[in-house]
């Protein structure tokens, strides 16, 4: 008898540690997605920590953009209204399909973030903590 009940006391916690992992890794999920992938102090595009004085002037992003970033979008724009933009020899339409690309994929982020899957999980951060 005592052998059953360490079995079902095994199992048991067994249960409570994959809960915890669980736990767990829906909170280091909502700190890179909260937290990191819209950080104010650090470039949206390449990652380059900012001081706030360091931040570029934004134009039409609402993302944080160093200024070197900013250029580049800034050529970018210019070169997607088709205007003469005296664009550099990198500024090619594989770099026009990076920034689309990149673009787009800031704004399914966004939308993730307003999904109700994501709120929920939210929820259940706020429970949790």
């Amino acid at each position: 008898m005592a052998e059953i009940i360490e079995l079902e006391r095994r199992r048991q916690l067994s249960k409570a540690d994959e809960e915890e992992k669980l736990r767990e890794e829906k909170i280091q999920i909502l700190r890179r997605i909260i937290h990191c992938s819209r950080c104010s102090l650090k470039c949206a595009r390449c990652g380059t920590h900012m001081e706030e004085g360091e931040r570029a002037k934004q134009s039409e992003t609402p993302f944080p953009l160093c200024v070197g970033c900013q250029e580049e979008y800034d050529a970018y724009l210019t070169r997607k209204r088709g205007e003469p933009s005296g664009a550099r020899y990198w500024q090619n339409d594989a770099w026009m399909d990076v920034w689309r690309t990149w673009l787009r994929h800031q704004r399914a982020i966004d939308s993730y973030r307003s999904s109700s899957e994501f709120i929920k999980l939210l929820q259940e951060f706020e429970r949790i903590c």
